[in-house]
């Protein structure tokens, strides 16, 4: 299969040329497939040296990790509840549990943050390895709470070609980043 086999399986060139165009700070990225259990999702990322302050100015909560509270040791073995139960802190910043699952602009979505970054990932209600007209609408609305922190974004959020980062140029083809 080519590339282009690939990136277009599911969604037609003009269908991602109509959603590259319709985003400000979300881009589309197909999935890498293969082992990697990834789907498709639409990827936004803010540079910052405090995750916290982002968080907050998204309007979500800060989850801290009080002192002293146990947190999993690489290489040792725990069963899937047993890993369930910990914490996990923001590289950079111990006292910050990841965000992960939240709701934002009253939509799902997954954020991550890095001691430097923060990616908000978003992805088809139904299907966690699609995306859908759907989450690109729920992607829209989460854009205008990015917009005052536009300054930060960081474009391309992916710097690969599974990213659709450039807008479709006037023969309408798309291109990674």
């Amino acid at each position: 299969m080519t590339w282009d086999e690939y990136l277009y399986r599911n969604h037609t060139p003009e269908q991602l040329s109509a959603w590259a165009n319709s985003l400000a700070y979300f881009h589309f990225c197909r999935a890498y497939g293969g082992h990697n259990n990834d789907g498709d999702r639409l990827l936004a990322a803010l540079s910052t040296e405090d995750p916290a302050e982002v968080l907050t100015a998204l309007g979500l909560p800060v989850k801290r990790i009080p002192p002293g509270t146990p947190l999993a040791v690489p290489g040792q073995g725990y069963t899937v509840q047993e890993y369930a139960q910990f914490r996990n802190p923001v590289p950079g910043h111990p006292d910050l549990d990841q965000p992960g699952w939240v709701t934002l602009a009253g939509h799902p979505a997954h954020i991550w943050a890095t001691a430097t970054t923060l990616t908000i990932s978003v992805h088809d209600a139904d299907d966690v390895y699609e995306v859908s007209e759907s989450a690109v609408a729920a992607a829209r609305e989460m854009e205008k709470l990015l917009a005052p922190l536009s300054a930060h974004v960081i474009d391309p959020p992916q710097n690969d070609r599974n990213c659709i980062c450039v807008h479709a140029s006037t023969t309408g083809e798309l291109s990674g980043s």
